[in-house]
Parts: C-alpha cells; sequence; structure tokens
C-alpha cells in the first residue's frame, strides 16, 4: 500500500518510524507546512517531501492518507481524502467537537474509502492482557478501575497543545486513550462527573480527575496531568470480585496480578516486541488489504471522544454529566 503521510511533527515522526518496519507499506511522500519538518520526516522512509496534502496528493499514487495534524485540521484533510477516494489512518482524538467527527465519519460510509482512528492503547501489550482479562472472567466481577497519565507538557506547532481550543486540552488530547480503553473493556459510560484545572487561555499546566459510571455498574477514576515534572508515565489497575490487575510502566514486571486465585504478586508475561505504533499500523495496512474491521471503529473514536467532552462539561458546570443528556452528545 502506498501512504502519504500529513504532519511531520512529533506524532509523525513515530508513525513514519514505524512504517519503516512495515514491509507492506510504502510511505511516498511526508507533507508538513515547515519544509525541514517535511524533509526529515521523507528521509526516514526514502518518501519525498511536500508543503501540503493537495501538493502531494497531486503528485504522487496514493492508497492511504495518514493525518498526524493538530486535531482542529483533522476534517479539513480527512473530508478532502474521502472526495479523493484515499483511505484515512487519522491519529486520535477524530475531531475537536462530536459534529465534526460525525461528518468525517459520514463521509467514509458505505463502500468507498475506509477510516481508521489511531487509539493506540488497544495494541500496548499490557492492555490488551487486561482487556482479555477481564473478558475471560479471571478477575471476575469487575467494581472499580484506576488509571493515571501523566506527561510534561508538550510543546507543538504554535504551541497548539496549550491552547484548548485547539487540542482540547488534556482530557480530549491525553485522558481520551483512558477513555477508549476503559469503554472497549467495561462497556458503554453512562455517567461522567470531573474535576480540573481551568487555568489562563494558554497555560502550561492541565490536570483532570474524572470519575466514570458504567451501565455495568461499575466505576472508574481516571486522572490525567500535563506539566508533570517527569518523563511521562501511566498506571492502571482493575479490581474485580475475584483478583485485581495493575500496571505501572515505571516498574518492571509490568503487569501485577494481586488475589487469591494466583497469589499475591504474581508477575504475567507479557510480549517486548515491535511498538505499539507498528502494531497498529500493521494491523490497518491489513485491514485496508483483507477487508476485515479494525480492533478500533470510527464509531468508537466518536464514543471515546464524547466520554472526554462530558468530563469537560463537567468541569465547566460542577455537575454530573449524563451521558444520555450531555451537550457533547447532541452538538
Amino acid at each position: 500500500m502506498r501512504v502519504g503521510l500529513v504532519g511531520a511533527g512529533f506524532i509523525g515522526a513515530v508513525h513514519l518510524n514505524a512504517y519503516a518496519n512495515i514491509p507492506e507499506a510504502e510511505v511516498v511522500g511526508v507533507a508538513d507546512f515547515d519544509p525541514e519538518a517535511a524533509a526529515a520526516g521523507a528521509v526516514l522512509v526514502g518518501a519525498r517531501p511536500y508543503s501540503s496534502y493537495a501538493e502531494f496528493v497531486a503528485s504522487e499514487e496514493v492508497d492511504v492518507v495518514d493525518v498526524c495534524l493538530p486535531t482542529s485540521h483533522h476534517r479539513e484533510v480527512a473530508l478532502a481524502a474521502a472526495r479523493d477516494g484515499k483511505h484515512v489512518i487519522l491519529e486520535k482524538p477524530i475531531a475537536g467537537s462530536v459534529a465534526e467527527a460525525e461528518e468525517i465519519l459520514a463521509a467514509f460510509e458505505g463502500d468507498g474509502p475506509r477510516l481508521l482512528v489511531g487509539h493506540v492503547v488497544r495494541y500496548f501489550p499490557e492492555y490488551v492482557r487486561i482487556k482479555a482479562m477481564v473478558e475471560s472472567g479471571e478477575l471476575g466481577e469487575i467494581g472499580v478501575a484506576r488509571t493515571s497519565r501523566r506527561s510534561p507538557m508538550l510543546d507543538g506547532w504554535n504551541d497548539w497543545y496549550a491552547d484548548r481550543r485547539k487540542s482540547g486540552g488534556v482530557l480530549v488530547d491525553l485522558l481520551i486513550h483512558d477513555f477508549d480503553f476503559l469503554r472497549w473493556s467495561l462497556g458503554e459510560v453512562e455517567r461522567v462527573c470531573a474535576r480540573g484545572t481551568a487555568g489562563r487561555e494558554y497555560n502550561r499546566l492541565d490536570y483532570a480527575l474524572a470519575t466514570l459510571r458504567f451501565a455495568s455498574g461499575a466505576i472508574a477514576h481516571v486522572e490525567g496531568h500535563w506539566g508533570y515534572p517527569a518523563p511521562f508515565c501511566y498506571e492502571i489497575e482493575v479490581a474485580g470480585s475475584r483478583a485485581m490487575v495493575a500496571v505501572d510502566s515505571a516498574d518492571r514486571p509490568s503487569v501485577e496480578l494481586l488475589g487469591e486465585q494466583s497469589g499475591s504478586g504474581e508477575s504475567l508475561d507479557v510480549a517486548v516486541g515491535k511498538s505499539p505504533f507498528e502494531s497498529e499500523l500493521s494491523d490497518f495496512i491489513r485491514c485496508l488489504k483483507t477487508g476485515e474491521e479494525p480492533r478500533v471503529s470510527g464509531r468508537d473514536a466518536v464514543e471515546a471522544l464524547r466520554v472526554s467532552l462530558a468530563a469537560a462539561e463537567s468541569i465547566e458546570t460542577g455537575r454530573v454529566v449524563d451521558m444520555g443528556r450531555s451537550r457533547s452528545g447532541s452538538s
């Protein structure tokens, strides 16, 4: 499959490094408004640099457009690629609003080009293992989950991460990973309550803590922090009636099972091989070739965004948000 990548910033470079190890995908063009970034990205995969999506799609025959742009540009490029008949790999979040996300989904309905959204946590070995343990009943009936995802404040083009109007802040850009994984593993979210820092329009610190109530009765506490004064890290605990599983990216072994069935502190083997991004993009390319459904659907991406926006609404209003009646659900 011939791939053109748009957006050669941080996540674009991560994708390009992954493609370098995927023989089924050939990146032929890398577009970025910054010519130095486009050139540097193109060198990674032996592609040609371009200044925009329009320029490379006019010059290259591509099957897939991989969009790694700031969230506020997702709609524009995804819709243009759909009109051009190109498959699209779109980095999370799918969009900044539910209305834009639904417009993107509608553009890929039917038998034409396909949309694949990059919720990469579904490809982290530790999280895949937890999902399997939940589904198998190994943990029993799930009661409580706790997640934490912490990162230094990100730098991006024009400091767009720090502008909540463009990035959605820590809830939409970072915690959407955990919202998606928890919904994938525990089912639909019914209610959301969140608190966090409001800050200035352009701030260098963003913290949020959200509590999710699931239709199953399970509860999850989800913490996110931009401005964390240490390297990126994440944790997750899922507690059931039989046992609890815990992951801490800073510790080894990274996955621990606690409970009577397996003994306290038993470590679980988690395969360490290719990066989750390589696994994700390989799977996306395979699905495009075979027609199979990807691990992440477009609808999954929209629902994860709805949870993120419900949490933002809860912080704004100081109220619990019913997912069936939230502003994000009807926008």
